[in-house]
């Protein structure tokens, strides 16, 4: 069967997509009030099962705008429309399932990655058609005047949320926006304007790019610039102060943060992602249907935190002051793996066998 589709890409979208299940398996089995970013009581590995997870949204939302990019080159006449409807499509699953799947709940409503998707679609569908070299600059740019200002979400009216992290209610409704809109546009217009690059480059280009990326962050983060936060040296030793320096701020994403994740990302595209194994071949299924695992994963992990803390401690959550266990975090992660693999799998093949089934194209 003839395909458009770039390997490599796939490839490290199931890796961000798996390490997403990650983040929120760790974060429903996990002890209430443990954070693994407080360096003051967090352990390095427990800090490592945050870090890495990191590189999930940028990467989502650079190859959004890499894949926006293909698409409109193969198919440009219908390109509004498109992003039109699966970004608000999107939309629709982050305030109904998603919200869901996190609180168990609809007394409340979540905006979190699927919005900041979602909505950087709406806000690309005029722009899609400039040129490849104004999206990427624009994007450049915005990132960089959004780190300069530095704004605050409660310090604009009524459209706060869509700059920075902001809670506010609509109709009595508690909204909590974690992603903002506006900066997650700015990634999404860099992957708009290196799509086409991305898929043709040579693994040399990609990884000197991505190295570049690291050594500018490592450069702007020595000097305290590109990020609100400050690091220093920790009275736990190196490996705390290391953790420090590595852990620009997310929300908003700063500079810093960008220039990190996507740096990694586009080193792991250079070399890792290229791979013709069996692990590669599994990521690949995943990256091919990632929208499919993630609104999966969310009430599964969630579920087996409940079913956990439910048998050992009989309360929905692990209680405040249970010792961590690494084995457990990593074994719920293993078992969301295993359990959505043969139906993820499944959906794979559904999708390849019938392209006459349109509405397939948005799960």
């Amino acid at each position: 069967m003839k395909t458009h589709r770039n390997a490599s890409l796939d490839v490290l979208r199931g890796l961000v997509i798996v390490l997403m299940a990650l983040d929120h398996s760790r974060g429903f089995i996990a002890p209430l009030g443990l954070s693994p970013e407080n360096l003051d009581t967090t352990t390095i590995p427990f800090f490592l099962s945050r870090w890495v997870t990191h590189l999930c949204a940028p990467t989502f939302v650079l190859l959004m705008g890499a894949g926006v990019a293909l698409r409109a080159s193969r198919r440009p006449k219908d390109m509004v429309r498109y992003l039109l409807s699966r970004g608000l499509w999107i939309i629709m699953l982050e305030i109904t399932w998603v919200t869901f799947s996190f609180y168990w709940s609809v007394g409340r409503t979540y905006l979190g990655v699927l919005w900041a998707l979602g909505g950087s679609m709406v806000l690309l569908a005029p722009l899609c058609r400039l040129p490849a070299r104004w999206l990427l600059w624009g994007g450049v740019g915005l990132t960089v005047i959004l780190d300069l200002l530095r704004l605050k979400g409660a310090d604009i009216p009524l459209i706060g949320f869509l700059f920075a992290p902001h809670g506010f209610e609509i109709a009595g409704q508690p909204v909590h926006a974690s992603y903002a809109v506006i900066p997650w546009l700015g990634v999404a217009l860099v992957g708009a304007g290196m799509g086409a690059w991305l898929a043709r480059a040579r693994p040399a280009g990609l990884a000197k790019t991505g190295l570049g990326m690291l050594l500018l962050f490592a450069l702007l983060r020595a000097l305290h610039l590109g990020d609100p936060g400050t690091w220093g040296p920790s009275d736990r030793g190196w490996m705390f102060t290391a953790a420090d320096f590595l852990n620009p701020d997310k929300y908003p994403p700063s500079l810093d943060f960008i220039l990190l994740t996507c740096g990694a990302g586009l080193l792991i595209l250079s070399g890792p992602a290229r791979g013709t194994g069996p692990v590669a071949r599994g990521l690949a299924m995943f990256g091919r249907v990632p929208l499919f695992f993630y609104l999966l994963h969310l009430p599964l992990a969630h579920g087996l935190g409940n079913a956990w803390a439910w048998v050992f401690y009989g309360a929905a959550r692990v209680p405040i002051g249970t010792p961590l266990s690494m084995p457990v975090i990593l074994g719920a992660w293993a078992a969301v793996i295993l359990i959505l693999w043969p139906v993820c799998a499944y959906w794979k093949r559904l999708k390849d066998q019938r392209s006459d089934l349109k509405w397939l194209a948005y799960l």
